[in-house]
């Protein structure tokens, strides 16, 4: 029985014996085979890193990389197939060849670091003298790094243009680059003529900077054979139109018209407030006077008779409470609807708790009263206390039992119609309803005599976004059907408000664009967007330019969009390398079309790019510098850098508080930096516009002068100390031993600039900048690095910028004369939170009011209060001594009715009566 098993046995194991000496065998022919390969691929290895030896002879570049890996990549894929064994000779070597292949980036990264100090060191005596300075390793870095595109953060003061120089030195005498293969370009004929003076006669080298302009323009006229007649005048062209052709266009009235009346100010929405407090600092700088009274101002203004002058001397403004009520009253004066605002209401209420009753509107010709109540559409206060939302609720049902009482007729309007943006429509088609008639007011007559002279400021700036928007329109070779394309884009909007603003603004904005274009047309002429996007359409098409090796441009932050299309198409074009310096903290040029987005995204647009730093400032001190960096990052779009200097100097920037006039501080300020620093060092003073000199002149401590088209301004309590005023925009690139800025106020045209900084602009920006105020908190940074020393902000005690409130004091920063918000020592207003219990003297009575008063209207009798206020645990109100109707005293609270909360005196107690 065992015979057959085996049998089998033996038959299986000699099998097995088979198949393992055919393995052996096919295993050794394997190797041998292998072994023969490797004659050919060790060579191929050693080649390899020959090559890769020989390209790190120089900075290899990302083209260069990806060149390199595109090369080898076939030849370590089949490597890797092979899977050579352990014990083949000099094994080793494909290990290595592996290795290196699988981690090349970094491999090359580090022969790069390898190359830039061995280069460093080799190139130092001719980098420790550029023009007599000595670069730091920053920006030996740049000079040296040789990167398809390389983008460079320069802080302010940093050295950049010095930096510039040194590449081109660099490049022509130790990478032995021909003069005419580099493209330097800087923004103005000025930077661009300091630069060439630089390059050219104090280094020795050949290279001219140019301009954006003059190389558009020189592209053009080489193929086209004449250079094409270039206007630069928007601004003046925008000017004269509304001076003289804007009546000519009614439609274009109407529009403006209404842009100023309804939508110059964008309401808050109460319900993203935490509390009434804070919708009032968020509404500070709106303009509360009404559409009416600024009419009948400029009408007693017209009349020059004495009676009308004597008038003139008693007419008080009208002012509203809010931007709502505001719209309210514009709306009503526009459509011929005679009102009268908080007229006193003619019957009495016999509750002692109702103070004397004041309607919001009275429409004097149909006996209407309308009201304007602050709830939301579930008819609630969510920004009121408990306590507080019960009383005012209260109050409209009062006030609507009231009026049923009396036989008056009331018609209410609710602040969240402007939440769902429809304010104006209800209103409309409230007063509609109730038989208003309208008889609108001739828009012609409303804008001559209210907004068109050269003295209103607000128009003036709201040109000025015109201007920016149209040279931001153009630049991006928009075409005018765009406009209808924007309003589609705005039909997503949820808000009524805003679409409707954006739609009369894009009305506005097209119809100057179709005037400028025939203004164009009729002068046989094109501007600036026009001819550098040609230029860059002639280089797109094979246009015939030098062939460039290196693009150098200075100041990049205040690249265009067509600036950039023009740039890209040499780039594209030449294959050249591109290094762009600038700084994404200083781009304040939007109004002549910069796009920041063009920086910040750079490698979106141009691929691969080398990010460089030089982070070590020669102006400013380190403590000014740690104040302006963290202020101007609070945007987290910004990029970041860690900004040094070798300055120290204790509380560079010097906030200088007034309460009035900001003169008597502007007197202190001039007479501190003189005593401090001496006569002889420059003082810088800055505006946000350049109506802020206007404060210089009423100062009276400067004389003003015309000399060569500029305002020389001398300081008369020392002639001799050098003083300049600019405003912030043209103090850039500038520098002073001292700065001071003179408008820092909470205010449309005040520092932050609110009209300049209008959402509108994101329809023509490459990427929308959503952060708020984001090109203003740049100017501001801009403004207080322009110091060799200290810069000194005169604020507004009563109004102080929006800004300011991100300051504290320290060694970097000090507050003189500015009013201190102590909340240890403040009474808080119970009903906004924010105002401050006051003692108020009222036709011989004293009482207790609010700080944010006419905004909020709370009072209580007891004075009292103010000296040993303590606040009642249920809702936040006061507690008081009261007496019982029992003749008792006891402890209750100020919101009696609607709070009960109550406690026993005890002996020490000293709680004032009520």
């Amino acid at each position: 029985m065992s015979l057959p098993f085996i049998g089998g046995g033996i038959a299986s194991l000699a099998v097995i014996i088979c198949i393992v000496l055919l393995s052996r065998k096919a295993a050794k022919k394997h190797f041998l085979e292998l072994v023969e390969q490797s004659k050919t691929d060790f060579p191929k290895i050693e080649e390899f890193f020959s090559s890769l030896n020989t390209i790190s002879e120089r900075y290899i570049s990302k083209s260069d990389e990806q060149t390199f890996i595109q090369q080898w990549e076939s030849f370590y894929t089949e490597i890797q197939k092979r899977h050579y064994p352990s014990k083949l000779p000099d094994y080793e070597k494909i290990v290595f060849f592996l290795k290196t292949f699988s981690k090349i980036n970094s491999e090359i990264a580090n022969r790069n670091d390898v190359f830039l100090q061995k280069e460093m060191r080799e190139s130092d005596s001719l980098l420790s003298n550029i023009d007599g300075k000595s670069l730091d390793e920053q920006q030996r870095k740049v000079v040296i790094s040789d990167e398809d595109r390389t983008l460079v953060l320069a802080g302010a003061g940093s050295g950049k243009t010095l930096t510039i120089a040194a590449k081109v030195k660099y490049l022509c005498e130790v990478k032995h680059v021909e003069p005419k293969d580099i493209l330097l370009i800087s923004f103005t004929n000025k930077s661009a003529a300091e630069m060439t003076e630089r390059i050219q006669n104090k280094l020795g080298i050949p290279v001219e900077a140019t301009t954006f302009h003059k190389l558009g323009l020189d592209i053009i006229k080489n193929n086209l054979g004449y250079r094409p007649e270039v206007s630069d005048d928007l601004t003046t062209f925008v000017h004269n139109f509304f001076e003289n052709e804007l009546l000519n266009h009614p439609d274009l009235v109407q529009a403006l018209t209404e842009y100023f009346t309804y939508y110059l100010e964008i309401p808050e929405n109460m319900e993203d407030c935490d509390n009434l407090g804070e919708l009032y600092e968020l509404e500070k700088s709106a303009d509360l006077e009404t559409l009416k009274s600024k009419y009948d101002r400029e009408q007693y203004i017209k009349d020059t008779s004495s009676e009308k002058a004597k008038k003139l001397t008693t007419l008080n403004g009208e002012r509203v409470k809010s931007i709502e009520e505001t719209k309210i009253a514009n709306f009503l004066f526009m459509h011929g609807v005679n009102y009268e605002y908080e007229k006193l209401y003619p019957f009495e209420s016999d509750d002692p708790n109702r103070k004397a009753y004041r309607p919001d509107f009275y429409l004097i010709d149909y006996d209407i009263y309308l009201e304007h109540f602050g709830v939301s559409n579930d008819y609630k206060c969510p920004w009121l206390s408990e306590v507080e939302e019960k009383k005012y609720l209260d109050g409209i049902n009062w006030k609507r039992e009231f009026h049923k009482k009396n036989g008056t007729k009331l018609i209410e309007t609710y602040s969240y119609y402007t939440k769902e943006g429809r304010l104006l429509p209800e209103l409309e088609k409230l007063l509609q309803a109730n038989g208003v008639v309208f008889t609108p007011h001739d828009f012609t007559d409303i804008f001559e005599t209210i907004y068109a002279k050269k003295s209103n400021k607000y128009f003036s700036e709201f040109i000025k976004l015109c201007c920016t928007f149209i040279t931001l329109f153009k630049s991006n070779n928009f075409k005018p059907e765009q406009f209808e394309q924007m309003k589609k884009q705005s039909e997503k909007l949820e808000n009524n408000f805003l679409y409707q603003r954006n739609c009369i603004f894009l009305d506005i904005a097209r119809i100057i664009l179709s005037e400028y274009q025939k203004y164009l047309t009729d002068n046989k002429s094109v501007d600036f967007s026009d001819m550098i996007n040609d230029a860059a359409a002639k280089v797109e098409a094979g246009a015939s330019i030098p062939k460039y090796k290196y693009v150098i441009v200075d100041e990049y932050q205040d690249i265009s969009q067509s600036r950039f299309n023009l740039l890209k198409s040499i780039v594209t074009a030449t294959n050249a390398k591109l290094l762009c310096v600038g700084d994404d903290w200083q781009s304040i040029y939007r109004f002549a079309g910069s796009d920041i987005s063009l920086f910040t995204d750079f490698e979106r647009y141009l691929g691969f790019t080398n990010l460089l730093k030089i982070e070590k400032t020669y102006r400013n001190s380190q403590e000014l510098i740690n104040e302006a960096s963290r202020f101007v990052t609070r945007n987290p779009l910004q990029l970041r850098k860690n900004l040094i200097s070798g300055k120290k100097l204790k509380y560079p920037l010097v906030f200088w508080g007034y309460d009035k006039e900001p003169y008597p501080a502007l007197s202190q300020v001039m007479q501190k930096i003189i005593s401090e620093f001496g006569p002889e060092k420059s003082i810088l003073l800055l505006g946000r516009t350049n109506y802020d000199i206007e404060i210089l002149k009423a100062s009276g401590l400067f004389s003003v002068s015309w000399q060569d088209r500029v305002e020389k301004l001398i300081y008369l309590p020392s002639p001799k100390t050098p003083v300049a005023f600019l405003s912030v925009h043209k103090s850039k690139g500038l520098e002073a031993d001292n700065v001071v800025l003179v408008n820092f106020k909470n205010d449309k045209l005040g520092f932050p600039n609110q009209i300049a900084d209008d959402k509108v602009l994101n329809f023509v920006l490459t990427q929308g900048e959503n952060y708020m105020f984001a090109e203003e908190r740049r100017l501001f940074y801009v403004a207080i690095t322009r110091t060799k020393n200290r810069t000194f902000v005169l604020t507004d005690n009563r109004s102080p910028s929006i800004f300011f409130r991100e300051f504290n004091e320290s060694e970097s920063c000090c507050f003189v004369h500015i009013r201190q918000n102590n909340d240890e020592s403040k009474t808080h207003c119970p009903r906004c939170k924010t105002g401050e219990l006051l003692k108020v003297d009222h036709d011989g009575k004293s009482f207790i009011g609010c700080s944010n008063y006419p905004k909020c209207r709370y009072t209580l009798n007891n004075i009292s209060i103010l000296s040993s206020p303590k606040q009642c645990p249920s809702c936040g109100g006061f507690l008081v001594k009261r007496k019982g109707n029992k003749g008792h005293w006891f402890i209750g609270c100020t919101n009696y009715p609607y709070c009960e909360h109550t406690e026993q005196i005890k002996k020490e107690c000293r709680y004032q009566r009520i």
